[in-house]
């Protein structure tokens, strides 16, 4: 019985090693947060007034946004909901107007949509250098 619980253990901690490995847990190089959206890496970054979402596949080549598009939900100051839309921006970006206060940590829900449909979403928290 004790060697088996040992298997058990054993078992799920290289199982948890593995998944850990496939998210992809590396800096994100503008400064952002980066999440999982679908079979997309994408890094949210604010700075001022506007908000981009840099895109990537899953070899973290950059991903041509001019057919992709993203809505994100903002919780604004007074935790009100506001809604961006996100166009595209050039190479791998989307990107959309902040132009409403929140207060503290900037949190936001992405919703990112290709030409098939949506792709997923994601949930930012970060600090935004306004």
């Amino acid at each position: 019985m004790r060697r088996s619980r040992i298997g058990i253990v054993t078992l799920g901690l290289v199982a948890g090693l593995g998944t850990a490995a496939l998210a992809h847990d590396h800096p994100a190089p503008n400064g952002g947060q980066i999440k999982q959206i679908g079979p997309y890496e994408a890094e949210l970054v604010v700075k001022g007034s506007e908000m981009t979402l840099h895109v990537l596949d899953e070899q973290d080549r950059k991903v041509d946004a001019s057919t992709l598009s993203a809505t994100a939900v903002v919780l604004a100051k007074g935790n009100e909901h506001r809604t961006v839309e996100m166009k595209p921006a050039g190479d791998n970006r989307l990107s959309g107007k902040v132009d409403f206060p929140f207060d503290g940590k900037f949190r936001a829900t992405v919703s990112l949509k290709t030409p098939k449909g949506e792709a997923g979403k994601g949930r930012y928290t970060l600090d935004a250098s306004r």
